[in-house]
C-alpha cells in the first residue's frame, strides 16, 4: 500500500525531468524543512530498516587528486531510490571550477527514473545541515562563538547553517592560504585568523572543514564543553583531529554511520578508535551533555542525506508545474 500510494503520487509527472544548478536552486527548500527532514533522515537510517545504503565507491583516478564517487540509496519512507555521481577534484580549485562535480539520479521504488539534477547546492548544503543536526544535540545551547578551519565551499556552508541555529557573537575563520581567510570573512562577516590556536580560542564550536592528511586540531586548541564537527574528507588517508582528542577518555565520538566511519574516516581508524554512537542513535534516544566533556562528530556524507534533500527539490519542483 506504501509503495502505492507513493507510486501514484509521483507518476502525476511521468516523464523525467533535468534540473540544472539553477533549476535545484530556485527549488532548494528553506533551512528549516531541510533541517527537519535530515533530523528525521538520520533517525530512519540509524534505527529502522527503511533507509538502506552501501558505503561509497570511490575510484581514485591515476596520477591525480580526482576521485569518482557513487552513492547509491533507497528511503521507503520516501518512496525513493537515488543515485549520487560525483567527482571530487581538490586541484579544480585552481582550475576556477567547483570542487565537487556531479548529479543526483531519482527514482520511484519500481525503478523508473524520475529526474536527474545538478548535486552542487544538494552536496554543500545538505552537509552543513547535518552538522547542525548534530550540533543542536551535542553542544552547548547558548553557544555563541563558533571557529572554522577552512574558507572553501563547507566552510561557508557550515557558517550559513550555524548561523541559524545560534546567535553567534563572533565567527573565526582559519586557513592554510590566509588570503582566502581573509576574502572568505570579508564576505561572510567573520573575523580572520592567522592560526588555528587563534581561531579556537574559547570556541563553543569548531567546525574542521579541510582536506588535509596531516591533523590541525589538537587537544591543546580546544576548552573544556566544546562541540567539533569533523567535515573535511571521507578518506582514510586524510584527517583534521590528532590522537590527543580522539582517544582522550572525556571525548564522546559521534558519526553519522559507523559502518562509514569503520572504512572512509582517518580521524577514526588513523586513531585507532570507534565511534560511541551514531547520531540518530541519539536522536532517538536522547543525548545528556556533559558541560565540560568534549563532543565530536564526524561527518562524512550519506547518499540517504543526498536523496533526502533531492525529493525535497523534485517535489518543489512538481508543485511549480502543477500550479501553472
Amino acid at each position: 500500500l506504501l509503495y502505492t500510494i507513493k507510486f501514484e503520487a509521483y507518476m502525476k509527472s511521468p516523464m523525467a525531468v533535468i534540473l540544472s544548478a539553477a533549476d535545484v536552486s530556485r527549488c532548494f527548500p528553506a533551512f528549516s524543512s531541510l533541517f527537519d527532514a535530515i533530523n528525521k533522515t538520520m533517525r530512519e537510517y540509524s534505527v529502522t530498516d527503511n533507509v538502506v545504503m552501501p558505503v561509497r565507491t570511490q575510484v581514485y583516478v591515476p596520477h591525480s587528486t580526482t576521485r569518482f564517487i557513487t552513492m547509491p540509496a533507497c528511503d521507503v519512507t520516501l518512496g525513493l531510490m537515488g543515485l549520487k555521481i560525483v567527482s571530487a577534484a581538490p586541484d579544480n580549485a585552481e582550475r576556477g571550477l567547483p570542487t565537487h562535480l556531479g548529479s543526483i539520479l531519482l527514482y520511484d521504488l519500481f525503478g523508473q527514473l524520475l529526474c536527474q539534477m545538478d548535486c552542487g547546492e544538494i552536496t554543500g548544503k545538505r552537509t552543513a545541515v547535518c552538522s547542525a543536526v548534530a550540533t543542536k544535540v551535542l553542544a552547548s545551547p547558548n553557544s555563541r562563538k563558533l571557529a572554522v578551519l577552512g574558507a572553501g565551499v563547507q566552510a561557508e556552508s557550515h557558517i550559513w547553517a550555524l548561523r541559524h541555529l545560534y546567535q553567534l557573537s563572533e565567527v573565526r575563520i582559519w586557513n592554510r592560504t590566509p588570503s582566502r581567510a581573509v576574502t572568505l570573512a570579508e564576505e561572510l562577516n567573520c573575523t580572520p585568523c592567522e592560526s588555528v590556536e587563534e581561531a579556537c580560542r574559547d570556541a563553543d564550536i569548531i567546525c574542521c572543514t579541510t582536506g588535509t592528511e596531516d591533523p590541525i586540531l589538537h587537544r591543546r586548541h580546544i576548552k573544556p564543553g566544546a562541540h567539533i564537527n569533523l567535515v573535511g574528507s571521507s578518506s582514510p588517508a586524510k584527517r583534521e583531529a590528532a590522537d590527543d582528542v580522539m582517544q582522550a577518555s572525556d571525548v564522546t565520538l559521534v558519526a553519522d554511520s559507523r559502518q562509514a566511519a569503520s572504512v572512509e574516516s582517518g580521524d577514526f581508524i588513523q586513531a585507532g578508535v570507534s565511534p560511541h554512537h551514531e547520531i540518530g542513535e541519539l536522536l532517538d534516544a536522547g543525548y545528556t551533555r556533559d558541560e565540560t566533556g568534549i563532543t565530536v562528530f564526524k561527518n562524512l556524507g550519506l547518499g540517504c542525506q543526498d536523496l533526502t534533500a533531492a525529493s525535497l527539490v523534485f517535489r518543489k519542483f512538481q508543485s511549480e508545474n502543477e500550479s501553472e
